[in-house]
């Protein structure tokens, strides 16, 4: 299992690097170059030393200083070449990749939002992608540079002395020992201190979406010790793992010492004997320090790829999923009649995918022709709602069929089924932005002319043309300048602004007073489109052409407003309640 994620996490990569495959290997190939003009500069300085010094030959010091720069610059273009290659393509890696996530979350059914949970995702496309961008710039840098160095100055210590040369073999293996030993330590604590950072931030998210109930309740200091203990929590883990770190760098500059001590003692002997020269112990000692370098730099990336591949599943578990759309069967199927065929459906378990909470719908059949009214009406829970989101296949059901026009919606294609059902939902949500930003979200290429005709009919012309600026006065964010009256009704213009074929109305006059509400649904009537209105008050459905009374997911009964008072017991006891009368038919 292991193996096949890893496997997918890589083929995700290649994908998303393939349009930038020249950049990809170039940044390496510049790495090549930076490497082999510092591998040079400790030579020159040797021969410098032992040649022109030592040797007593000032004319060949100028020669090989005029060479080092010259090389040395060309490390520098290298190095500034590999930088800006893999910066760019990290860059543009995480962006594809943030659009490739965006792009699937849009065509995301509402299930599969409640599965991955909205707090997950945008953890996903913000710290989980910056996290694997950050692996694939140093990647592309620091990982290559440890192998060139590595082999580089081996060979080149090879050529100036072979004890020397076994020193240094021996060396780093002992501090690649140790290296994978922390590395072992520290790869499970960091796993654990992104699962606590994952909760922190889905926390941090809780507390500021619900500030204003917090503030309801005078629960900021309850909130504030919430805050304190993910935090501290938080804190720890990363100490933890800081503290097992931290020995890393002293371990290193302890091999680091002690290997300077030993090449110059071995390298004293071979100085003695004419086997070697000062220069060349002064250039195993670079190639030493240049060695130990390149190994903590690597290791720090190798830890940060164990650390981004717990990122990376998280980012393909998005990537990966699988969304249904559907064939495209054209515009021309909406025009028709709507039926429920024994539909029965129930929310899935987001840990056990296969299993349902609890069966919200049961068998649930009725029919509405083109153009009529249907109103749904019910108690708390009995699962309204749910019913008319299965209509634009926002969920899709368990068992039996819905059809329009005698097509089962399964087999129509999602985006153009949903560009003909428009609907209102049960919790308003405006964005920031001008009015016109809003209800161009129905048809952004609505005219002017368009959008106050729909303000008209939602009693919202004169609250626009009360301003200034009018369709462009700004709605703040969470549309707090408005009120939920306000807010209701310009969610109910923005769908109208769609012309939609089925109009889904979820307790959309709740906040509504009866005269407003009275205006609006003369408005609707109007229209030549299938409504299909969500409501509590008798009074927002006795002209439906058919009224389907829900309890526990099961039909009780469904007919006109006449037919449930004659046959209905519950429909005349809701009436009762509501307008104090008893059955007048």
């Amino acid at each position: 299992m292991k193996d096949k994620k890893k496997l997918s996490n890589l083929r995700t990569i290649l994908q998303f690097l393939k349009p930038h495959w020249f950049l990809t290997l170039f940044a390496p190939l510049c790495v090549l170059l930076e490497v082999w003009a510092e591998l040079e500069q400790p030579g020159l300085m040797a021969k410098i030393v032992d040649d022109g010094i030592l040797g007593n030959n000032p004319e060949c010091i100028k020669p090989l200083g005029i060479k080092m720069v010259a090389i040395l610059l060309i490390g520098v273009a290298g190095g500034i070449m590999s930088i800006y290659a893999a910066g760019k393509v990290s860059y543009q890696f995480g962006a594809a990749m943030r659009t490739k996530m965006f792009e699937k979350i849009q065509h995301f059914s509402f299930y599969n939002i409640d599965r991955l949970q909205v707090g997950s995702l945008i953890t996903r496309m913000g710290d989980d992608i910056n996290r694997v961008q950050g692996v694939v710039q140093a990647s592309m840098r620091l990982l290559f540079r440890a192998p060139f160095m590595f082999v580089g100055a081996v060979v080149m210590v090879l050529t100036l002395n072979v004890n020397l040369s076994v020193v240094l073999l021996f060396l780093m293996a002992a501090s690649m020992c140790v290296v994978v030993f922390i590395m072992k330590k520290t790869l499970p604590l960091f796993i654990e201190q992104q699962k606590k950072r994952d909760g922190f931030t889905s926390l941090v998210q809780e507390i500021l979406a619900g500030v204003r109930v917090t503030k309801a309740y005078v629960r900021e200091e309850h909130e504030r010790q919430r805050f304190e203990q993910a935090n501290l929590d938080l804190k720890e883990s990363t100490l933890h793992v800081s503290k097992i770190m931290s020995a890393m760098m002293p371990v290193v500059s302890f091999a680091l010492n002690v290997g300077i001590i030993i090449v110059i003692y071995i390298g004293a002997k071979e100085v003695q004997v004419g086997k070697m020269q000062i220069g060349g112990i002064m250039a195993s000692i670079n190639y030493l320090a240049q060695i130990q370098m390149a190994l903590m730099m690597a290791s720090h990336v190798i830890m940060s790829i164990s650390q981004a591949e717990a990122s990376m599943n998280r980012i393909n578990e998005v990537l990966e999923t699988p969304v249904e759309t559907g064939n495209d069967s054209g515009d021309d199927f909406i025009n028709g009649d709507l039926e429920f065929k024994n539909v029965s459906f129930g929310y899935k378990d987001a840990l056990k995918e296969n299993e349902n909470l609890a069966l919200q719908l049961e068998n649930i059949s009725f029919s509405i022709q083109k153009g009529g009214t249907l109103a749904i009406m019910g108690e708390t829970g009995a699962g309204k709602s749910t019913l008319v989101n299965l209509i634009p296949r926002f969920y899709d059901v368990d068992s039996g069929s819905i059809t329009i026009a005698g097509k089962d919606i399964k087999s129509l294609n999602r985006t153009q089924l949903q560009k003909h059902v428009g609907i209102v939902l049960q919790h308003t949500l405006l964005f920031s932005g001008s009015i016109a930003d809003n209800l161009k979200i129905g048809n952004d290429n609505a005219t002017e002319i368009q959008m106050m005709e729909v303000c008209r009919q939602v009693q919202m012309e004169d609250y626009v043309n009360s301003f200034p600026e009018k369709l462009e006065h700004r709605i703040e964010q969470e549309a707090t300048n408005l009120s939920g009256g306000q807010k209701q009704r310009f969610s109910i213009a923005r769908t109208l602004l769609a012309k939609p074929d089925i109009l889904i109305l979820d307790d959309s006059f709740c906040a509504l007073d009866l005269l407003t509400e009275s205006k609006v649904k003369q408005a609707l009537h109007k229209l030549n489109c299938t409504k299909i209105i969500i409501a509590q008050r008798i009074s927002s459905v006795v002209n439906a052409d058919k009224i389907l009374l829900l309890g526990a997911g099961k039909v009780i009964d469904c007919g006109s407003h006449n037919e449930l008072m004659r046959r209905c017991s519950l429909y005349k006891e809701i009436y009762k309640s509501q307008t104090g009368k008893e059955d007048t038919l």
